[in-house]
């Protein structure tokens, strides 16, 4: 290897350094913990939207309860469901939503 190839290799492998990370696809191991390949993700490692928690009503006009019946809850997430995953840092991982 020659030295602008070196030169180049270095500036290649300096500029990833501040790239975001991809989105991953991840898979529910529990309520609140999450696999991404081997890593497994729980606790404070893993922030998850209040409504993917809690499940929630789409499709509704308004705020009427007469509108909200079991036709239009979305189940909370539970194990086995796939998730999008965004990394935020070595120790941070958000789930976005989930993959049908």
């Amino acid at each position: 290897m020659n030295a602008y190839e070196e030169i180049l290799g270095m500036m290649r492998s300096e500029g990833k350094k501040d790239n975001t990370a991809p989105i991953q696809i991840g898979e529910m191991t529990g309520v609140e913990s999450c696999r991404i390949g081997k890593l497994q993700l729980s606790g404070s490692d893993l922030l998850i939207a209040e409504h993917l928690k809690t499940g929630y009503h789409c499709a509704v006009r308004g705020d009427d309860p007469a509108r909200k019946d079991a036709d239009t809850f979305i189940e909370p997430l539970k194990s086995g469901d796939k998730v999008a995953v965004y990394r935020v840092d070595d120790e941070c991982y958000i789930i976005l939503e989930r993959l049908v």
